[in-house]
C-alpha cells in the first residue's frame, strides 16, 4: 500500500518523542480536538448511535470531537479519507460495516483502500438486526403478500440499497435467490435519501433498523414484512425473521464501530478503547442503541476476525448463482 512506509515513520517518530521526552503518549494525548468522519449524509443508523456515543467519549477525554458526514459511494469517500490520515489517534472513523466491508467486497476497483491493512478496530459498540419494509402502494400487507406480489409482478421490484454489499443489497439478494424473486436495485447514498425514496413510494421497499422506521409503521406509511435476525423482534411478534424462513447462512446484522487509521501508536489506541468503552456505557448511548438493537464491546483480534467474517461471508454470497 502507498502509505505504509509514511505510516510506520510517522509511528515511530511518535514513539521515539513520548520516550525521548519522558512522557508517553498516554500523558500527554490527546492535547487538541478529535475529528470523526462518518461516511454517510446526516440522517443515518450511524449518526442516531453515534452522536450520542462521541459526545460520551469527548467529555472522557476532555477535548471536543467534531463529527464530518462525509459521504459518498456507499462510504468509500469518507473511509478512504481517514486511511489516508496522520496515524496520531486525532482523525478516526465511526461507520457500519457496509463502508469498510460490503462496499469494499462489491467495488474493488473504486475501493482505494485495504480494510483489514488500513485500519485499525478500536472497537465495534453496536449491532443490530434489519427490517425490510414496504410501501403501502406495493399491496402487501405482510412478508407472504410480498413474496406472491413480488412473483406475479411483470417488472423487477425497486429497493433500495447503500450499494452493493450493503446489509439491505445482500439481504435482499438471499431472499431473493431463496424465493426465485426479481428485484431492482436502486442505490442511495446513505440511510436518509433510502428513507425518503421508499416513504414517497419512489421505490417498494427497503432493509432499515427498527428505530428508524418504527413512527412510519404506527403510521401506516410503511409496513413490515420480515426481520434479518435469527430471531422476531420483540416489538413485532407477528413479523418473521430470516431465521423463520431458514435464511441463517450468513449474518445479515448490521454494526457500528470505531476505527483508526493503522499505525496508530499502543498507548493512544489503548485510551481510545479506554473512552470508547466507558462512552458505550454511558446512558444516552445505552437508551439509543438498545433500542432496537444490542449493545456490544469488540475490540483487538475479536473485531478484526469479524471484519474478516463479514468479508467471507459477502464473498460466497456473490459467487452463488
Amino acid at each position: 500500500m502507498p502509505n505504509i512506509g509514511r505510516r510506520g515513520l510517522t509511528s515511530s517518530l511518535l514513539a521515539g518523542l513520548a520516550v525521548g521526552g519522558r512522557a508517553n503518549a498516554e500523558e500527554v494525548w490527546p492535547q487538541r480536538p478529535l475529528r470523526v468522519v462518518i461516511p454517510w449524509p446526516p440522517g443515518g443508523q450511524v449518526d442516531k448511535y453515534g452522536r450520542p456515543l462521541l459526545d460520551a467519549m469527548s467529555r472522557i477525554l476532555g477535548q471536543p470531537i467534531v463529527i464530518e458526514n462525509k459521504g459518498g459511494a456507499g462510504g468509500l469517500i469518507g473511509a478512504e479519507h481517514v486511511s489516508r490520515a496522520r496515524p496520531d489517534g486525532y482523525t478516526l472513523l465511526l461507520t457500519n460495516n457496509t463502508a469498510i466491508i460490503g462496499s469494499v467486497a462489491s467495488n474493488p476497483t473504486n475501493a482505494r483502500f485495504d480494510t483489514t491493512e488500513d485500519f485499525t478496530p478500536i472497537g465495534i459498540v453496536q449491532e443490530s438486526a434489519g427490517l425490510f419494509v414496504a410501501h403501502p402502494s406495493l399491496g402487501a400487507a405482510n412478508f407472504d403478500e410480498f413474496v406472491k406480489v413480488a412473483r406475479k409482478s411483470p417488472n423487477p421490484i425497486p429497493f433500495a440499497s447503500s450499494g452493493p454489499g450493503a446489509a439491505a443489497s445482500m439481504a435482499a439478494e438471499a431472499m431473493r435467490r431463496h424465493y426465485g424473486l426479481e428485484f431492482l436495485e436502486v442505490v442511495y447514498q446513505g440511510g436518509g435519501p433510502r428513507l425518503a425514496a421508499v416513504l414517497s413510494g419512489e421505490v417498494k421497499f427497503t432493509m432499515f433498523d427498527v428505530t428508524l422506521v418504527r413512527e412510519h409503521l404506527q403510521a401506516g406509511a410503511l409496513r413490515a414484512l420480515i426481520g434479518t435476525g435469527p430471531t422476531p423482534f420483540r416489538e413485532l411478534p407477528n413479523v418473521p425473521s430470516f431465521g423463520d424462513i431458514g435464511l441463517t447462512e450468513f449474518d445479515f446484522r448490521n454494526w457500528q464501530g470505531l476505527l483508526a487509521p493503522s499505525g496508530v501508536p499502543q498507548p493512544i489506541l489503548t485510551r481510545l478503547q479506554e473512552a470508547l468503552g466507558e462512552a458505550a456505557r454511558s446512558p444516552a448511548f445505552l437508551q439509543a442503541a438498545e433500542d432496537g438493537g444490542t449493545v456490544i464491546f469488540q475490540t483487538g483480534a475479536e473485531a478484526q476476525a469479524r471484519i474478516e467474517r463479514g468479508f467471507r461471508d459477502i464473498r460466497q454470497l456473490q459467487g452463488r448463482g
